[in-house]
């Protein structure tokens, strides 16, 4: 008797284990661009002459992205991320945070650059945002400004920015530090730092290639150059500032090994600690340890496309499932179009990404 054998695959494998990503069932977390317009031009984000923004009246209204946010409540999603872009640029923010916060999510998160947040903080803080996530890459000024592109801002617009968020009660602020090599990477053991004694978690994001940016501007395989394994910056900080100890997740009753509270969220990045420190490291290392089969998310860009992945698109349209501008939207509908957008998340992504990161939502 003849027997078939399977043909081997030698392209990446979907790990058994995984329930997903590719069930709707295994997304707990939904980040929300609300604006694809930003104040800053970061080297890593956008091309040096900018991009073409979308029309304002293109842009999915209030009530509009509510809407989608609460068809994922009611399927079990349990977290919100406000993105962009950068979402402060949009006037009505906070009204869009209190639409959500009325969604009881378990967390309520965003995204920012930080340098609007003092005349927002409060605002923000009020309205039920729980938690805030800071873009800072570099402590030195003038690499600040090289990396953000933007003459009209500097690092002490972002330190008075931090100030505000911590006056208005955000007290474990996070940061992330998306690393250069060969600008910024110097620089990961002075944030590694900051941990020791303040309760903050700082970040460190490998470089991604995505879209059209000036890191991209000659060639794929120059812009590599620019990726930093995190296995060596997480080796740079210990031999700094010594061995670092694995925390859990917050929703890990355990929290981490020593049994200390864990970390908010239920994002990628994986976090320890310092000896002694009040905060955190955290580590996402999408380049080099690309984490696709626990992806638990789903993106809405701020046009109503539902993305299954910040590389690899999978978009699927969300407008057709919701009311035109001042209604909400059919809920049945748009789950029925988060399933087939979560059905297309990839094995695992590539290595460069066709959309720009302030219009996917980073």
């Amino acid at each position: 008797m003849t027997i078939a054998l399977p043909i081997l695959d030698v392209g990446p494998q979907r790990p058994s284990y995984a329930q997903g990503p590719r069930s709707l069932g295994s997304v707990r977390l939904l980040r929300l661009s609300i604006t694809d317009r930003c104040n800053l031009r970061c080297v890593y984000c956008m091309p040096e002459d900018g991009v073409s923004f979308y029309d304002r009246k293109d842009l999915l209204d209030a009530r509009q992205i509510v809407a989608v946010a609460d068809a994922a409540r009611s399927i079990g999603v349990s977290h919100f991320k406000v993105t962009g872009g950068e979402p402060t640029v949009r006037g009505d923010l906070v009204s869009i945070i209190q639409g959500l916060k009325a969604l009881d999510p378990d967390d309520l998160s965003m995204t920012t650059n930080g340098v609007l947040l003092p005349r927002l903080a409060g605002d923000l803080k009020r309205a039920g945002l729980d938690r805030m996530t800071i873009s800072w890459d570099s402590m030195k000024p003038q690499v600040f400004q090289a990396l953000t592109g933007r003459r009209g801002y500097s690092l002490n617009d972002l330190h008075r920015g931090i100030e505000a968020a911590q006056d208005a009660g955000f007290d474990r602020l996070k940061f992330n530090v998306v690393v250069v090599g060969g600008v910024n990477d110097q620089e990961v053991v002075d944030f590694a730092r900051l941990t020791l004694d303040r309760p903050w978690t700082v970040r460190f994001i490998e470089y991604m290639p995505l879209g059209e940016s000036q890191l991209l501007a000659d060639g794929l395989d120059t812009a590599n150059l620019y990726t930093v394994d995190n296995g060596l910056v997480a080796d740079r900080i210990e031999q700094a500032l010594g061995p670092m100890r694995p925390i859990g997740q917050a929703e890990n009753p355990l929290g981490g090994s020593t049994g200390e509270p864990g970390e908010p969220g239920v994002g990628p990045a994986q976090v320890f600690s310092l000896p002694g420190a009040r905060g955190r490291v955290g580590f996402i290392s999408a380049m080099s340890r690309p984490f696709c089969e626990r992806c638990n998310r789903l993106r809405l860009t701020a046009t109503g496309q539902l993305r299954a992945c910040l590389f690899d698109g999978g978009e699927v349209d969300a407008l057709a499932a919701l009311s035109r501008r001042g209604g909400g939207g059919n809920r049945k509908q748009i789950i029925e179009q988060m399933a087939r957008c979560v059905a297309q998340k990839p094995d695992t992504h590539s290595g460069h990404g066709g959309w720009q990161m302030s219009r996917v939502g980073g």
